[in-house]
């Protein structure tokens, strides 16, 4: 029986198309065929993560300080914190009246307290250090500048930033001007006259006006803190609401240092 040759050769390519190793082959180049489809769906398919949304930490930023203060005042209507804020400024204005008085009682009657009022100028010193800080530290004073619409009513124009640049410019004259006062006071013979700066009152007296006015308008920052938890510094712990009120209670002997340094001031300008 002769087999053809064609036949012969057919048998043969079939018989190793069929073989292990082309077996092995085919199933690679499959693979290899499927992962290159996966990759390449997958890659059009993929979404992208979602960014993590930013953690509001409290005391720090307008989030943080919409947050519950230990104070709880933020969490109440805003009707009631504009009456709380006017209430504070209202018992400052009034606590620094009666405390100035005093002050005016003891210092006409004790002779100690005349030579005590000689080192009351030394608190432009603190003025001026508390101005430079609002550059070296100017985000942390940006912290308690109270947020846009807080309490209600709080809507100033002008940035953050520029009110704290302002105001230690005006720190720093204030308290370098203090200062000079001061030192005519204390060191001048009684026939030397203070320059003037504004009034005839002397460069101490304007000095002491220009604070207190000063102090009065960024004591809503400081009602911020209370109110709403402001941290000062961003890393501080929170203070609670008893150094609040011990800070109330240094503002208001301040206010009536100032008041009575700078009395001459008020005097000259109200009645010229």
């Amino acid at each position: 029986m002769k087999v053809s040759p064609i036949l012969f050769i057919t048998f043969l390519s079939t018989a190793s198309a069929f073989s292990p190793q082309q077996q092995h082959k085919s199933l690679i180049t499959s693979t290899i065929r499927t992962n290159i489809n996966s990759s390449s769906l997958s890659f059009f398919n993929k979404k992208a993560a979602p960014e993590p949304e930013p953690v509001a930490i409290a005391g720090i930023g307008p989030e943080g300080c919409a947050l519950p203060s230990p104070s709880g005042v933020n969490t109440l209507s805003e009707p009631l914190q504009s009456s709380i804020v006017l209430g504070i400024c209202a018992a400052l204005g009034v606590s620094t009246f009666f405390f100035s008085s005093f002050l005016e009682y003891i210092t006409l009657n004790y002779d100690w307290v005349q030579t005590w009022r000689y080192t009351w100028p030394l608190l432009g010193a603190i003025y001026a250090a508390a101005g430079v800080t609002h550059f070296t530290l100017q985000e942390e004073y940006e912290n308690i500048y109270p947020s846009k619409g807080a309490w209600g009513f709080w809507y100033l124009p002008g940035s953050a930033a520029f009110h704290v640049q302002w105001t230690g410019v005006a720190e720093i004259l204030g308290g370098v001007g203090l200062l000079i006062g001061g030192a005519y006071d204390a060191f001048m013979p009684v026939w030397g006259e203070c320059p003037n700066v504004i009034t005839s009152a002397g460069i101490g007296s304007d000095a002491a006006a220009g604070l207190l006015l000063l102090t009065a308008v960024v004591t809503p920052a400081n009602i911020f803190m209370y109110t709403h938890g402001a941290k000062l510094p961003m890393d501080g712990p929170e203070v609670p609401v008893v150094g609040h009120a011990i800070r109330g209670v240094m503002q208001i002997v301040l206010f009536g240092l100032l008041y009575q340094m700078g009395q001459g001031t008020f005097d000259a300008l109200l009645n010229p």
